[in-house]
């Protein structure tokens, strides 16, 4: 399967899906209870006014802040306060910026049954279609990059392997990208230099602190 992501009827399954994706549980993305071995999260690059990427980590260090006493999924709301931010590009929320999610596709290719070459389902957040079904494509996962700025207003919220191999979701009101898989998927992505990947709660364990 080659070329661009193409558009699926609004009552394709989805894999079983598509009740899930549609409810309104999931407006903001959805995120899996189960299913997978493993889950982390893959922080969206900040660079600072020369365009150098900085680790979140080093940013919250100005600050004497760290990001492992954050009891919450990685946000905007971590930097608020901290001099000199304003002046940063990044970190996107609601949307995985292109070069994370280059790097992305190149781990998630070594995980996938068909590499480069697997199938990938593709569901915007509800938000943008409340009420209506979920516009969703079909593709090749190497693609991906290519869709980022050329055929979507916004990446979309969940993308994943057809044969359910792994799971992507970039929620709406988020500054990082939530992976699920299997045990070597996540260590991979733990262990990736170009990314910075880190375990923090899920949606869920944070809703249920309150």
């Amino acid at each position: 399967m080659t070329g661009p992501w193409a558009p699926l009827p609004d009552d394709h399954p989805l894999g079983g899906l598509r009740p899930v994706l549609d409810g309104a549980d999931a407006e903001l993305g959805h995120e899996p209870s189960e299913g997978f071995e493993d889950r982390c999260w893959v922080l969206h690059a900040i660079r600072d006014a020369d365009g150098r990427r900085l680790r979140w980590r080093e940013v919250l260090a100005t600050a004497g802040r760290r990001l492992e006493d954050w009891p919450h999924p990685p946000s905007y709301l971590l930097f608020e306060g901290i001099a000199g931010t304003d002046a940063y590009e990044g970190p996107s929320d609601g949307e995985i910026d292109h070069e994370t999610l280059a790097r992305l596709v190149d781990v998630l290719s070594r995980y996938g049954p068909e590499g480069p070459d697997t199938p990938c389902y593709a569901v915007h957040a509800g938000i943008e279609r409340a009420d209506r079904p979920l516009p969703a494509r079909l593709g090749r996962l190497a693609d991906a990059p290519a869709h980022h700025t050329t055929q979507w207003e916004n990446f979309p919220a969940n993308w994943w392997a057809v044969d359910g191999s792994w799971f992507v979701l970039t929620d709406w009101d988020l500054c990082a990208t939530e992976v699920f898989g299997s045990a070597g998927l996540i260590a991979a992505l733990l262990a990736d230099e170009e990314l910075e990947a880190v375990r923090r709660p899920s949606i869920a364990e944070a809703l249920a602190r309150g």
